[in-house]
């Protein structure tokens, strides 16, 4: 291969490392939530948060704010986390468990019609 062919192969592979990295970091909340909190069914992730003492996935769906902490609760208290509020309003539903001294946080919002987004912080 010739050195020209091999700096375009480089290129190539450098843009296309790019355009994967994306695809890459969207499976990441899989990482942060393994082990510790299911993924709401047909949950359409949206971004994650970093912290130095938490990590906040956030989500968005169709379903109602009371189905997804209701999800959450029996799901988390499967895993032995203790709920200790669970508010559910009309528009809004939010959920705080701990386990061990550590604490989750589950915010659930109703926004745009039929659609509402909400947040797992471990």
């Amino acid at each position: 291969m010739s050195p020209r062919h091999a700096a375009l192969a480089f290129v190539l592979l450098l843009a296309f490392c790019a355009v994967c990295r994306p695809a890459a970091a969207q499976d990441d909340y899989r990482a942060v939530l393994d082990g510790k909190a299911g993924i709401f069914p047909g949950a359409e992730f949206k971004k994650i948060f970093r912290f130095p003492k938490a990590t906040v996935v956030t989500f968005e769906t169709g379903k109602p704010p009371a189905t997804i902490t209701a999800f959450y609760k029996k799901d988390m208290t499967a895993r032995g986390w203790s709920v200790q509020v669970d508010d559910v309003g009309k528009r809004a539903a939010y959920l705080l468990l701990t386990k061990g001294g550590r604490t989750c946080i589950v915010e659930a919002l109703r926004g745009l019609p039929g659609r509402t987004g909400f947040s797992v912080s471990l």
